[in-house]
């Protein structure tokens, strides 16, 4: 039986991937729910095939399905007036509002729901088949441990799928570009009931390079304002209980100042892009010496360092073709990026040796 996760989650972000054209959101720090369209609500949670039962022998009552499920398969409580304005479609997104997280966390582990629902909104960022939440399959997580067999077969017996029981039913292989069109659609809110909204999702420039700044750019900004991160989307994503790798989870960036020491010349692979060009920058970092990519075009240039201009730039352009992947004598310089220039880039935590991770050129030291 394969392995599976209740829910699809993300990977971490690298910037190795290539982002191009995909859909980028704020990472909303809340709590993740998965609402069944309503279906099971009602129902006893321990009828109820998908639902985690492992520690409901300690409950004093049993426990009723609300149709809203927690990322671990447990119900979340919410009141019926709230659970009335979700439209009868299955949604999985994150519990959010104007509250801190941990008080988001509070109100809806509540078993009796009070009326701080009313701050609570279903923000939702997919709307995944119910052949492919409830395939079959082992989840062997810490917190929910369970096997799905034949759930498609329970749902069809009982008849809560039958035609007309629901407002729309997502198909199988759904690609997230127009799933979130059917979100925007089904999830308009002309009677401002407030409880279910579609994620905002923006879909970045399809060249690498500038799809890069704009996420850095947005990530600095929500980070600045207290906000948890980014989630990035590939158009083709296609729901999946599992961790892929066409959902990405951009963590905050750090940023600290480098003195440029040198360069490296761009290499042979990738079609030979950056071949007879810088690669990447060397600096070095509280006695660490490091390579920096992140580089637009107009600033690879290598030229020779000569007082009496008798080289030229084809010079050191030949020297760079010949030595592919090696680091340019003292008499090649960039003149962007002069030894000894400060320059401020960007990471992504440290390693046990305190090697920034992840490191990337944000810019010069003097730039706004």
């Amino acid at each position: 039986m394969p392995n599976r996760e209740f829910l699809m989650l993300a990977h971490k972000y690298l910037p190795k991937h290539r982002i191009g054209g995909w859909f980028m959101s704020e990472k909303l720090d809340g709590r993740r729910m998965y609402w069944d369209g309503g279906i099971t609500r009602g129902m006893p949670k321990s009828i109820i095939p998908w639902a985690n039962t492992a520690k409901d022998d300690r409950l004093l009552k049993e426990q009723i399905s609300t149709g809203l499920w927690s990322r671990y398969g447990n119900v979340i409580h919410a009141p019926d007036w709230w659970l009335d304005k979700l439209p009868r479609i299955p949604l999985d997104g994150e519990a959010w509002g104007p509250l801190a997280r941990q008080d988001i966390m509070s109100i809806t582990a509540q078993h009796e729901p009070d009326a701080r629902w009313e701050l609570i909104i279903f923000c939702c960022f997919d709307m995944p088949a119910y052949e492919s939440v409830f395939a079959d399959g082992r989840i062997n997580n810490p917190n929910f441990k369970k096997r799905f067999q034949g759930i498609m077969g329970w749902i069809q017996e009982r008849g809560l799928l039958v035609e007309g029981s629901l407002d729309y039913r997502p198909k199988p292989d759904t690609r997230f570009e127009s799933t979130y069109f059917l979100l925007r659609k089904y999830l308009a809110d002309p009677s401002g009931c407030g409880v279910v909204c579609a994620h905002k999702q923006i879909q970045l420039p399809f060249h690498t390079d500038p799809a890069i700044k704009m996420l850095e750019d947005e990530a600095e900004r929500v980070t600045a304002r207290g906000g948890e991160g980014l989630v990035v989307r590939a158009p083709g994503c296609v729901w999946t209980p599992k961790r892929v790798r066409s959902v990405l989870k951009v963590k905050p960036l750090d940023d600290a100042e480098g003195i440029v020491v040198g360069y490296t010349t761009g290499r042979i692979g990738k079609e030979g892009k950056h071949l007879g060009r810088m690669g990447a920058l060397i600096i070095e970092y509280q006695g660490i010496r490091m390579e920096l990519a992140g580089f637009k075009d107009s600033e690879r240039t290598l030229m020779i360092d000569d007082d009496s201009q008798m080289y030229t730039y084809g010079g050191a352009r030949i020297w760079a073709e010949n030595h592919p992947g090696e680091e340019c004598p003292d008499w090649i310089v960039n003149p962007h990026f002069p030894r000894g220039s400060l320059v401020t880039f960007k990471y992504r935590g440290t390693s046990k040796d305190g090697v920034p991770q992840e490191a990337r050129y944000w810019r010069k030291r003097n730039e706004a």
